[in-house]
């Protein structure tokens, strides 16, 4: 094994999907010399294609975007992991790059994308599209009000888990026979092309298979099918769940993360009377929110000298969220109660929330705070972005230093290049747990999954003054020679 490339991420629980390759060929005219090509080429610093990581079964870069109702792009991306900079350079051209140079009308309740670079077979090229690809998440009678893609891709998959969560039998895992206190349901759900729902590679115990088949059977409503250029296509949402017999399970989606109990926010505290002040009635109509996605909310770290830094905010749109940035950079935050203190901390507030049909601006009277898993050489780091580095540095290391690198060459892999992805929690007494692999080859997933369980314990995750239980995943990238 020549090149060992490592790079962590927290995990997404919804099983991820992307057009094929051949969409871009056939609906959206790449060309190496339209408007958007000869952008690229002449903004984008040209050593960044010289090493790009192309997704699985794939030799195209792809951005991807979505539209707010002032039809400015936000949620831009690329669907390359490893090539930071690239992502950062490409999101930044974007945003600058002018939307009437399309000839397509946008509309916020889809999701877009372009091809971007793609290889020759020789090099990297840029080749952009010419006509974004347009995509609809499936839909269901109880989202139809919602208009915004990601609202109601989000309201689909609710309804979809709470659907299966509500209905599966999980008594059945009395009458087990094994000394396995601990049961797994592993499955895909599938919206065909009709709207159907149907239940794909599911991995569970027989009893259960037969419950969540019979369950999807009497499932009798009918979805809006996933389009792709307003054709319907099948959309897969990926359901798992670990939990011990005698007890239901609960899974990180099923949890609610609605702390305000704790962190009490409300109109009427000093921070939301400041922002009341310096944000008008048209910036809080703008925060573009419902009932789905019912909160604008800001993050932020503290230095050493308790200065926020690293802000940001979930806004759809970036010239309000430079807005707010502005005005909270010259709030006084010593007129702020913070239940916890540490210098790995992140910290959250509301802004703006969606009640009743209105914006309104609200704030915690207590700010929220989270914090990523902390091993023992991590504790004396300054912030949370040192914190966090420190944790991605100390998980690369450890799997580099004890993965047996000579064993893909014994294996008989075909030579080029090879990914592996190890996916692994930290529960809420710090300790690794529910490790699984993809990988080219058994040896290989045995040995990460091996590698993995070895890892230091951690001082647990906190969101909302509790430990939590957090999910990573470690894509792995090698070379065969």
């Amino acid at each position: 094994m020549k090149k060992l490339f490592l790079l962590l991420f927290l995990s997404s629980f919804c099983f991820s999907q992307t057009a094929k390759d051949q969409f871009y060929d056939e609906f959206t005219n790449p060309n190496l010399n339209n408007k958007l090509s000869n952008y690229l080429k002449e903004n984008l610093h040209q050593d960044l294609l010289k090493d790009i990581t192309y997704p699985e079964k794939s030799k195209k870069i792809i951005l991807s975007f979505q539209i707010n109702k002032e039809n400015i792009p936000y949620r831009i991306d690329i669907n390359s992991f490893r090539n930071e900079e690239l992502r950062k350079s490409l999101k930044k051209l974007f945003k600058e790059y002018n939307l009437n140079h399309f000839t397509t009308k946008f509309d916020t309740r889809k999701k877009y994308s372009l091809q971007i670079i793609t290889n020759n077979g020789i090099s990297n090229i840029i080749n952009c599209s010419t006509i974004p690809l347009e995509i609809s998440s499936p839909n269901y009678k109880s989202c139809e009000d919602l208009d915004f893609y990601s609202d109601t891709n989000y309201c689909v998959n609710k309804n979809i888990r709470n659907h299966f969560y509500n209905s599966i039998n999980y008594n059945l895992a009395d009458s087990i026979l094994t000394k396995e206190a601990r049961v797994t349901l592993d499955f895909k759900v599938l919206i065909d092309k009709n709207g159907k729902l149907k239940v794909t590679e599911l991995k569970a115990p027989e009893i259960f298979k037969k419950n969540i088949i019979k369950i999807t059977e009497k499932y009798d409503t009918v979805f809006l099918p996933k389009m792709i250029n307003n054709k319907p296509t099948n959309y897969y949402y990926h359901i798992k769940q670990v939990f011990e017999k005698g007890k239901k399970p609960i899974s990180n989606l099923e949890l609610d993360y609605n702390f305000d109990s704790i962190f009490k926010p409300n109109s009427t505290n000093e921070l939301a009377n400041y922002f009341k002040e310096n944000l008008s009635p048209e910036d809080i109509k703008k925060a573009n929110l419902n009932r789905v996605n019912d909160r604008l909310k800001l993050y932020f770290e503290l230095d050493v000298t308790g200065k926020p830094f690293n802000i940001s905010t979930n806004s759809r749109s970036d010239l309000l969220e430079r807005k707010i940035i502005n005005i909270f950079n010259k709030y006084d935050l010593s007129k702020s109660t913070f239940k916890n203190i540490h210098p790995i901390n992140r910290y959250f507030t509301p802004i703006i929330k969606y009640e009743n049909g209105v914006n309104k601006i609200v704030t915690n009277s207590i700010m929220g705070y989270s914090r990523i898993p902390v091993f023992p050489n991590c504790k004396n780091s300054l912030n949370a972005t040192m914190g966090k580095n420190c944790y991605n540095r100390t998980i690369t290391k450890f799997f580099a230093k004890h993965f047996n690198s000579n064993l893909a060459g014994r294996l008989g892999l075909s030579p080029g290049r090879k990914r592996m992805f190890v996916k692994f929690k930290i529960d809420k007494d710090g300790k690794v747990t529910d490790v699984s692999c993809r990988a080219p080859h058994p040896k290989l997933k045995e040995e990460s999954i091996r590698v993995i369980k070895k890892l230091t314990k951690a001082t647990p995750a906190m969101f909302g003054d509790k430990p939590s239980k957090v999910g990573f995943t470690l894509p792995i990238t090698f070379n065969v020679e």
